[in-house]
């Protein structure tokens, strides 16, 4: 059965662009654009979710806090166009909430880079 990710970003191109990586890569993307999907419990359904540091409606930590909430499983990539220090401290953040988050890549993201940190997935 084909992974489901969710790929969370407010920039509709970025989202466009990481689906196509995703589908490319194997796996099947669903798209969202704000943070209140995190609010769900469906996002359990999902094997991994690309999560934008910094989106519209909700900073990092509120959005990792809100993935915690549902106590999802899954693998996290955070993605950001900020400096790797604020990556570092997200990926932190996150794990110190009990999130098993695999790592950042910074904008632009290449297939091989997410490739990488999705490897996981498949085992």
């Amino acid at each position: 059965m084909q992974k489901k990710i969710l790929v969370l970003d407010d920039d509709l191109i970025v989202t466009e662009i990481l689906g196509q990586i995703v589908k490319n890569l194997g796996y099947y993307p669903i798209v969202a654009y704000n943070a209140s999907v995190l609010a769900s419990a469906k996002i359990r359904e999902f094997d991994a979710i690309l999560l934008d540091l910094w989106l519209s409606d909700s900073s990092a930590e509120e959005s990792l806090e809100m993935i915690a909430e549902q106590a999802f499983r899954g693998l996290i990539v955070l993605i950001s166009g900020l400096d790797n220090e604020a990556l570092e401290d997200a990926c932190e953040k996150g794990r110190s909430l009990g999130l098993r988050v695999n790592g950042y890549l910074r904008k632009p993201v290449s297939a091989e880079s997410l490739e990488a940190l999705l490897t996981d997935l498949d085992y």
